[in-house]
């Protein structure tokens, strides 16, 4: 493919973000194929809230691929989900106070590539189709001439020493889901049923994310899985996750002009992530891994659930708290 051609002419040094979704996956399977002569360096954001079958699939994956000897390096929020609520009030984030994404995504993928040494590429699983606004996105930056534009990818140059290509740009959901369906993956032979049949339930159009997004007002996601599991529980936490987003456009949950928490509201989110995390403890997989001193400050209710949670993680996998 032309797009890891120019990614080996501009370095040797590759790095794939990879959130465990289809499109992360397309971009990590082609890099693995394409890496000869290439250092190859995987980074997953580990936002602590994942839902159990992706949370299970991402892990299974960084598994199989450190044990091929690929550098895979977890980074994991200082400013997590639960810390920021408890620690700043902040409410829960939604459409006016959008604090979630910087803190746990953008801030410290930023951070970890500042530490790495030399000129990366930067390979990510941006897609036009995934959404309207992202191919609005692709085609102003384009017209305007600041990034590199083709038939088959798209380069973003973010620093002297990173640049972004996004080598399935222009790939349609039908060409992702084909590709899985027809490819092993190249690192252990194991193949990508479990992705599609059972973390997308044969839905791949829905988005995967973290859990307790209020940013969305239904979340799809977990309504789909309560209907293809058989499993109320998904549906039960949907509902919850309603309440919480209601809290952070409460002004009686708020403090006078100010988009924290009062105490009524800090106590009532309290309430509310405990019944959550009672219903379905696998969501704090990610905490009892990463975290499990958070939960025990401020969800003690919950902590219990958190020994049998964690997944131990193989020698080449680094975790970093950034």
């Amino acid at each position: 493919m032309k797009a890891f051609e120019l990614a080996r002419h501009l370095s040797r040094q590759w790095l794939v973000a990879y959130s465990g979704g289809k499109d992360s996956t397309v971009v990590l399977d082609l890099a693995y194929r394409f890496k000869d002569g290439v250092r190859l360096v995987v980074v997953h954001n580990e936002e602590l809230l994942k839902a159990p079958p992706l949370f299970s699939w991402v892990y299974t994956v960084l598994d199989g691929i450190a044990r091929a000897g690929v550098e895979v390096y977890i980074v994991v929020p200082k400013e997590d989900f639960i810390s920021v609520i408890f620690e700043r009030q902040y409410s829960p984030p939604g459409p006016a106070f959008t604090w979630c994404t910087a803190r746990l995504k953008e801030r410290p993928t930023a951070r970890l590539m500042s530490m790495l040494k030399g000129k990366w590429v930067k390979l990510t699983g941006v897609r036009m189709e995934e959404s309207l606004n992202r191919q609005r996105l692709v085609l102003k930056r384009c017209g305007l001439g600041t990034d590199t534009c083709g038939a088959t990818l798209w380069l973003q140059k973010k620093s002297r020493e990173s640049i972004d290509i996004a080598p399935i740009v222009d790939w349609s959901t039908a060409q992702v889901v084909a590709y899985l369906r027809t490819h092993k993956r190249p690192w252990d032979g194991g193949d990508y049923s479990y992705l599609l049949d059972v973390v997308y339930c044969g839905e791949e159009r829905i988005r995967n994310g973290c859990t307790l997004c209020t940013l969305v007002h239904r979340d799809p996601m977990l309504l789909r899985y309560a209907e293809c599991f058989k499993d109320p529980r998904y549906g039960k936490v949907a509902e919850l996750k309603e309440k919480l987003r209601e809290i952070g456009m409460d002004w009686d949950m708020r403090q006078y002009k100010s988009k924290k928490l009062n105490e009524k509201g800090l106590e009532t989110v309290r309430e509310f992530l405990v019944e959550i995390f009672d219903i379905m403890p696998e969501l704090l997989s990610g905490y009892a891994t990463f975290k499990p001193h958070i939960i025990e400050r401020y969800l003690p209710e919950v902590a219990h659930h958190l020994p049998r949670l964690k997944v131990p993680l193989t020698s080449n996998i680094t975790p970093v708290e950034l």
